[in-house]
């Protein structure tokens, strides 16, 4: 299939969908793995493709009145209400629909911090599913001051969590299932860790937001990143980061939601942020060197999502080539765009939505249609190569 025909089918899938309704009613209010992903595809779709007969519009209408006053999964950016407030706001920033952003956000503010700091109180800072997600959208309300106040809590809680070693500061925040709630580790990631934490860290160092504390915990904090790289082996492609530090292995794939890329971001976004120009001379080394990992089996992906599969991979080579320039990763932007092609699989079944996607050994392959794991974000990874311009998507995973 082309890029074109695969964007349509994905539009016209995701439009049986929605109108069938047939997802999880716990997925109802989500951005990352319900229909409000869908949603960002629709609008994306219709500016960028085709807007002879635009409906994303009504479809969010219809959404957003079935918005609980009471969140069935709460406040979460995956799951939960923040999700639909940050692509509101999302939408508006970026001039596909005129509303009343901070009227709408008088009710969700107050309640979005309370969740938030009920996080705080069980050390809870992930990206996905705790107050760093919820925190990612207060930062575009830092002119409200009870939103500065719950931010400054949050830096707080975060300095409070970690732990200064002899090789830097230790994250160590992130929850493994099997172990008990207070043995947290560090994990150098995105969806649950150290990286999120860092780029929120330096928006709200620049928002004025604890900017000395914030500072210090990036600095050290990237001392500590930077000194548990794996050793060097020049002619075997591998991860130059684990993903997780818990002392089973160093490997770590090609992902939005772990890895190399999540520490190159990390640097890079907190070194133009806070113009340190070595963090971004790192953060460039770190992707020069994941180049090398240009197949499947070394890249550690077997589908197309965007978290971690072959479209997240090209939407990381994507930006970084909009922000340097440097020909090495459009050519690795292309290369895997179609990788991505060749992966799209459509099922043939009525009432079946999304492309095929490896699930994990529980599920094995299922079709997935949400932005995490579907064809939602592949949509939109294939979308950006084709517009010859960077696309603001990319904001919802924090890579802009």
């Amino acid at each position: 299939m082309t890029t074109s025909s695969v964007l349509t089918r994905i539009y016209q899938d995701h439009l049986r969908l929605l109108a069938s309704k047939t997802y999880d009613p716990y997925s109802a209010e989500s951005l990352l793995k319900g229909p409000w992903g869908v949603l960002l595809y629709l609008f994306y779709y219709e500016r960028y493709v085709d807007n002879s007969a635009p409906c994303a519009g009504s479809w969010l209408q219809q959404l957003y009145s079935t918005l609980q006053p009471q969140p069935v999964a709460g406040y979460s950016y995956c799951n939960g209400t923040t999700g639909p407030f940050w692509l509101l706001h999302h939408l508006h920033k970026h001039h596909f629909i005129d509303i009343d952003i901070n009227g709408l956000a008088e009710g969700y503010i107050p309640a979005a911090i309370a969740e938030s700091e009920k996080c705080l109180s069980v050390q809870n800072f992930d990206f996905l599913h705790g107050s760093a997600g919820i925190c990612h959208h207060l930062l575009d309300y830092t002119h409200h001051e009870a939103v500065r106040l719950h931010l400054e809590k949050f830096v707080t809680a975060l300095a409070a969590a970690s732990r200064m070693t002899a090789n830097g500061r230790s994250l160590p925040v992130f929850v493994l299932f099997e172990k008990p709630v207070d043995a947290g580790v560090d994990t150098f990631s995105l969806a649950h860790g150290t990286c999120s934490l860092l780029i929120l860290l330096s928006r709200a160092c620049i928002a004025g937001i604890a900017p000395d504390t914030c500072r210090q915990l990036i600095r050290e904090c990237i001392d500590f990143m930077w000194h548990h790289q794996n050793p060097r082996q020049p002619d075997t492609p591998h991860a130059l980061f684990p993903g997780i530090l818990d002392g089973r292995a160093p490997y770590s794939r090609l992902s939005w939601c772990y890895g190399d890329f999540n520490v190159a971001l990390a640097l890079w976004q907190c070194g133009k942020t806070l113009q340190e120009n070595t963090w971004q001379e790192h953060a460039l080394d770190v992707m020069h060197y994941t180049l090398r990992r240009n197949t499947d089996q070394a890249a550690g992906i077997v589908d197309a999502c965007l978290c971690h599969g072959s479209a997240g991979i090209a939407a990381f080579y994507r930006r970084f080539w909009y922000e340097t320039g440097e020909p090495a990763f459009r050519t690795a932007a292309d290369h895997w765009h179609q990788n991505t092609l060749q992966k799209v699989v459509f099922s043939d079944q009525p009432g079946i939505y999304g492309i095929r996607g490896w699930e994990g050994t529980d599920k094995q392959w299922e079709y997935c249609w949400d932005l995490l794991d579907g064809s939602s974000g592949i949509g939109l990874s294939l979308l950006s190569h084709i517009t010859g311009n960077p696309l603001p998507w990319d904001e919802a995973f924090l890579l802009s």
